[in-house]
């Protein structure tokens, strides 16, 4: 019996194409298979090192950054690198090196051929803006955006009232040098002057002003510290919606300083200098050196505004020329008279702001410009200014310390403040374990990567992924 064969042609005819079908469909999903596999396996990695921020850092400032170092204390893109391969090599075989009777099966056996990094931010690029855009940020998670912004306005608004005052701060020291040669000029000796001794003891400052044994006299070994070293760079900012440069955004960053930094009121914080605030302000090699810059640019500031006053209160003018002028009938010298009580005023206007220091640093306020109501210092009282500028007790009104030092921090100079900031954080962070060789400069908060990947399939894929602390991509 015999039969046809035209089924057999038939099939033959379409199970070419039939199967270059089937082939090709197998080829596109183990392809797509392959290329999911390596963007898990570098999303995983990217991730797993970013969980690798240094930990003390968040504790401490609420700021995260991976420390590339690696508590080595040199830091390193090629460590970073090392860290980055190991996770992609361990998310593309996790059974890699490990003795086992049974493994997974694993068609697509991707193997990473090489890795490179062609960005990153270090928390000191753009004049140290990466660090200061997590500050700020790290400042509105803590207080609530409105709640950070309520703050930061009210401290524009004490750097408002103070520039409004508009006193000239070395109006009174050349008044006092004007006086004195009109003395000299009249033949009559400084010496002579009953006011001439409030003077004297302008040298040291802080012994005049407060208990020098109280004083920290931690010395600090700037060399060491980012601002004065050389950094490693990055490749600047990149990602992220916070301003740093607007003045509302100076004034949060230096709220953040104030909440996190130690000054002369405050308790000292563990192994970084005593009074930081005072640091980051004048950048002295001495606790010391710094409190006394910003003593005497307190006292400079005090000094003017009292001497601005009390030229203009009648009450105050009364007594100094009542006994002005008994002194200069007594010495026969009446043409010295005006002079004399001039420089008195200035005398008790000086008296006045040692006691308005002394209680500033007491943790007392003191109203930015007087009253009547407002003066402590009796006339008196300038026979011994020490014994007489005492703290009264009371919280009072006005502005604290740390108001002066918020309002001379947003005067100080931005790319400046914002290195000694970083000086701080080094110094206390180096104090902790595992942090001996800590460096801003070795912090990144954003990575590029470009990882190349083969698979047996002769695949070769290459995965872009970059990620940052500030903002998803």
């Amino acid at each position: 019996m015999r039969y046809k064969g035209s089924i057999t042609v038939f099939l033959s005819l379409i199970l070419t194409p039939v199967l270059a079908v089937i082939i090709c469909m197998t080829e596109s999903a183990a392809y797509s298979a392959a290329r999911m596999k390596c963007e898990v396996a570098a999303d995983m990695a990217l991730e797993s090192v970013f969980a690798e921020y240094n930990r003390e850092l968040l504790k401490r400032y609420d700021l995260y950054f991976i420390d590339t170092s690696y508590g080595t204390g040199v830091p390193s893109v090629e460590e970073l690198k090392d860290h980055m391969r190991d996770y992609i090599s361990y998310n593309l075989d996790p059974s890699r090196g490990t003795l086992s009777l049974v493994s997974p099966a694993d068609f697509t056996d991707m193997q990473l051929d090489s890795l490179d990094i062609s960005e990153i931010s270090y928390a000191s690029d753009a004049a140290g803006r990466v660090f200061k855009r997590q500050a700020i940020q790290a400042f509105e998670d803590s207080h609530g955006i409105s709640g950070a912004r309520a703050l930061a306005e009210k401290a524009g608004s004490l750097v408002d009232h103070y520039r409004d005052s508009s006193l000239d701060e070395g109006a009174p020291e050349r008044k006092r040098a004007e006086l004195e040669d009109r003395l000299n000029g009249l033949d009559y000796k400084i010496s002579e002057n009953p006011a001439a001794h409030v003077f004297d003891d302008r040298e040291g400052i802080l012994r005049f002003v407060m208990d020098t044994r109280r004083v920290s006299s931690a010395a600090i070994d700037s060399e060491t510290l980012i601002s004065h070293r050389h950094i490693s760079k990055g490749t600047g900012l990149h990602g992220g919606t916070t301003d740093t440069e607007s003045p509302l955004s100076e004034l949060m960053f230096d709220e953040y300083l104030l909440d996190r930094c130690s000054c002369y009121t405050d308790t000292p914080s563990d192994g970084g200098p005593a009074y930081e605030v005072e640091y980051i302000l004048y950048g002295r090699g001495s606790d010391k050196a710094n409190l006394r810059e910003a003593v005497e640019r307190l006292m400079l500031f005090r000094y003017a505004a009292d001497a601005f006053y009390i030229f203009t209160d009648p009450e105050k003018k009364a007594p100094v020329e009542a006994v002005v002028g008994v002194i200069t009938a007594l010495l026969g010298a009446p043409e010295a008279e005006d002079a004399i009580t001039e420089y008195i005023l200035l005398a008790w206007a000086y008296g006045e702001s040692v006691s308005d220091t002394v209680r500033l640093l007491a943790g007392e306020r003191v109203p930015l410009t007087k009253t009547s109501e407002d003066w402590k210092m009796p006339l008196w009282g300038l026979i011994s200014i020490k014994s007489n500028a005492r703290p009264t007790g009371t919280p009072g009104t006005g502005l604290s310390y740390k108001d002066y030092l918020r309002i001379y921090l947003f005067m100080e100079n931005k790319d400046q403040k914002c290195f000694r900031a970083m000086d701080v954080v080094e110094m206390n962070l180096r104090a902790t374990p595992g942090n001996a060789g800590f460096r801003m400069d070795g912090c990144a908060e954003y990575v590029f990567m470009s990882a190349a990947m083969k698979c047996r399939r002769r695949y070769d894929l290459t995965i872009d992924r970059k990620m940052s602390y500030m903002s998803d991509f």
